[in-house]
């Protein structure tokens, strides 16, 4: 026989092992597309996570990466991974980069991760920025980048937040939604089938 509080308190128990199993200072996921399709010939890509010397831990993750991708060409910092599939930067260094060769004239896409301790523990800054050259070395465009993130720590009075800007041909998706944010999500259709259940006639 079906017990539903049984069933509640199994649904808890399992959303807050979840949660709790999951990276308590993850961040949000956006998504990149640049589009160089008014471009041509061969050009670079650079990836930089920047801050102050003891700014608060900040962890960039860039990863599922498309596009004409040649061989990486440079690496500074702490920088661990490999393009396509994954490589994180984190402001351990007051500089982190990494430069890989590609072919202009497609269209280019990767996902990026924030997390770290600056989601709770307040301090400086950190930025996170994308830029690409072409064969002489040149931005691709003006004034340099073609998207940056600014990563501020949480204060006393404010959440720690993402913010960006990005080129004309850069589009940035919307975060995906938090972990937290489906948990408590899962946690509020849990309750409502509990009081829709109470009101049941028996």
């Amino acid at each position: 026989m079906f017990n539903f509080k049984t069933f509640v308190k199994q649904a808890l128990l399992a959303a807050t092992l979840a949660f709790g199993i999951g990276n308590a200072t993850a961040g949000p996921t956006y998504h990149v597309d640049i589009d160089t399709t008014i471009y041509s010939g061969a050009g670079s890509i650079d990836f930089w996570l920047s801050s102050f010397n003891g700014a608060t831990g900040t962890i960039a993750t860039v990863s599922n990466f498309t596009g004409s991708l040649g061989a990486e060409t440079y690496r500074i910092g702490s920088v661990n991974g490999v393009l396509p599939a994954s490589t994180k930067f984190d402001n351990s260094d007051s500089f982190s980069s990494v430069t890989h060769d590609v072919v202009l004239g497609g269209k280019f896409g990767f996902d990026v991760n924030f997390s770290g301790d600056f989601l709770t523990v307040p301090g400086f800054a950190s930025t996170f920025s994308v830029a690409m050259f072409n064969a002489l070395g040149e931005y691709l465009v003006q004034p340099d980048y073609l998207v940056e993130f600014s990563l501020t720590p949480v204060t006393v009075d404010d959440a720690a937040s993402v913010t960006y800007t990005a080129a004309r041909n850069v589009r940035v998706s919307v975060p995906e939604p938090s972990d937290l944010l489906l948990v408590m999500t899962g946690l509020g259709l849990v309750g409502f089938m509990r009081r829709r259940a109470a009101k049941a006639p028996r």
